[in-house]
């Protein structure tokens, strides 16, 4: 991935679940999403690349069962996007098509499960969600659902129910990317678990990246490198030697952020 776009993959996730480092043997599937550090024109040149260039996507006919906090959050996002946007809701409120249980066949039925391209599953308890992605997927096997879990425990049964993504509200927050341009940042919080930091680089000071072999002994990656006040992304981590003074930016989980700083910073 580097030698060929330039780009760091700092983690991914694997059916919903984030990793940190990735491993250079580890097989990426589809509905695998990644982390990536580099310039635009490097991700840009990622994003094209991995896009793709099969599925041909027309007017999509979405289905959004569970009207509650993020069921409305996702209708203000997809209404205006040119989508045929059904809402089902137990309850009759403003904006709701389609009242009942998302659960009972006939009520997904009434709603056009069977004509819908994608499903959005936000309702109130995991086990409705269980049984309505189970039933969604036998009413129509080519539906792509989609489904927001309460408790991450519950995760790996939804895949196995047949939903294509499910993300947990304790980790929803991971999913969102922001853009972050570094200059007088010191620490870029990511989420409780994963940071982004500014930190000396007295320790590797003479040597290289995989000289000491960062990733492999802190669990870290090194994104940025820090020099007479220039910020460096685009380095060969075997040939680019370190010089008293600079400071890297590196991407972790707090333990490996730990790790980096007790063997490389003075």
């Amino acid at each position: 991935m580097r030698e060929r776009f330039g780009v760091n993959v700092i983690g991914a996730w694997f059916d919903g679940d984030f990793e940190t480092p990735v491993e250079a043997d580890d097989v990426l599937t589809g509905g695998t999403r990644l982390l990536v550090a580099g310039e635009p024109t490097q991700v840009t040149s990622l994003q094209e690349a991995t896009t793709s260039r099969v599925r041909e996507f027309g007017p999509q006919r979405i289905l959004l069962a569970g009207y509650g906090d993020s069921g409305q959050a996702a209708y203000d996002l997809l209404d205006g996007t040119g989508s045929q946007l059904t809402v089902l809701d137990l309850e009759d409120h403003e904006n709701v098509d389609v009242t009942g249980d998302a659960s009972d066949p006939d009520v997904l039925e009434a709603a056009g499960i069977a004509d819908a391209t994608a499903l959005l599953l936000t309702v109130g308890d995991d086990t409705t969600a269980i049984f309505t992605t189970l039933i969604a997927r036998e009413l129509n096997p080519d539906l792509h659902i989609v489904v927001r879990a309460n408790d991450h425990a519950d995760v790996q049964k939804l895949y196995r129910a047949g939903a294509d993504y499910v993300q947990s509200l304790a980790t929803v927050s991971g999913r969102m990317l922001a853009s972050t341009v570094f200059e007088d940042e010191t620490m870029l919080a990511y989420d409780r678990q994963f940071s982004v930091v500014r930190l000396p680089a007295d320790g590797l000071v003479g040597t290289t990246i995989v000289d000491e072999s960062v990733r492999t002994e802190t669990g870290c990656t090194v994104v940025g490198i820090l020099r007479d006040g220039e910020t460096i992304t685009d380095f060969d981590p075997a040939a680019f030697t370190f010089e008293a003074g600079d400071e890297v930016i590196v991407a972790g989980t707090d333990e490996a952020i730990t790790r980096f700083e007790q063997r490389f910073v003075d």
